[in-house]
């Protein structure tokens, strides 16, 4: 699958990539329309789009693939997807990879938190994790489980909020001396921690970028010279789309009409061309003239 091998191209390559964390396949094709390489599904986004629920593990592996399929399917760049702790034990794991891979994905990452997982972004100092014996398991069972080798498996650590850095770091090479394709450390505070990390790391780094966090003050650039590999910013489209949204609905209930905030609104042009209304309704054309 091209798309699996562009992914790894990326994870081995001398670039840095900013990755939008994007939760249905409207913000998939945005993403990919402003000329991202590479979008992730976020299960904090997925969980409140698809189910209105908070990030808490309560949605299911079936709910998530069926959400994370349809964005790759909508896309031509390679889609990787949040698979939380795994949804479950060793069969269930290898169960999750074999279905992540059949739905079209590129890659998964998987948390070492203890299950039910917890967003860390929703606040509260402390995150529980597996021990390294139980997360080094589970990589190796979902590695087993993968057919195609260019489907990437990511691991993920969120031991940096309860037990620092150095254990995150220790953490993520034993992850990867285990087989993970890259490094996802959760919880990094400055540019210069990143840096840190990217030394001490052996194997690609992912970063993750909250919107009011310090790290979200850098560029692309930037972020390859400190050696970071991927950037995601899982929740900038989800923050945007709540906010216009909950203005818009106040706005119409307030004035019984949206004609004062037309600016703030795509037009219906915008609308088409990004669901290739043309491309559609010529392909219509087409068939239909076959089969009169």
């Amino acid at each position: 699958m091209e798309k699996r091998k562009t992914l790894r191209q990326m994870l081995s390559d001398d670039k840095a990539y900013i990755v939008p964390g994007v939760f249905d396949c409207i913000g998939a094709k945005v993403a990919e329309n402003a000329g991202f390489k590479l979008i992730a599904v976020t299960g904090n986004g997925a969980a409140a789009s698809m189910a209105g629920l908070p990030d808490l593990g309560i949605v299911t592996m079936t709910e998530v693939i069926n959400c994370s399929k349809n964005i790759a399917d909508c896309t031509d760049i390679p889609v990787i997807a949040d698979a939380d702790t795994g949804f479950g034990q060793t069969l269930n794991i290898m169960r999750t990879v074999h279905e992540f891979e059949t739905a079209g994905l590129s890659g998964i990452h998987i948390e070492d938190q203890v299950s039910p997982k917890k967003c860390p972004y929703y606040g509260g100092n402390k995150h529980e994790v597996v021990s390294v014996e139980h997360h080094v398991n589970t990589l190796k069972a979902a590695q087993a489980a993968r057919k195609d080798k260019d489907f990437c498996i990511i691991s993920r650590t969120d031991a940096i909020v309860s037990y620092g850095f150095d254990e995150a770091v220790s953490r993520s090479n034993q992850y990867l001396e285990a087989g993970a394709d890259a490094a996802f450390i959760v919880g990094l505070s400055s540019i210069e921690e990143v840096e840190r990390a990217v030394k001490l790391v052996k194997g690609p780094l992912i970063v993750n970028v909250n919107d009011t966090s310090p790290l979200n003050a850098f560029s692309e650039e930037r972020y390859r010279q400190a050696g970071a590999k991927l950037i995601l910013y899982p929740a900038t489209i989800r923050n945007v789309f709540l906010k216009q949204a909950m203005e818009a609905m106040l706005h119409l209930k307030q004035h019984g009409n949206t004609r004062q905030i037309l600016e703030k609104f795509a037009s219906l042009k915008e609308f088409r061309d990004l669901v290739e209304l043309g491309r559609y309704e010529e392909l219509e054309r087409e068939f239909a003239t076959l089969t009169d």
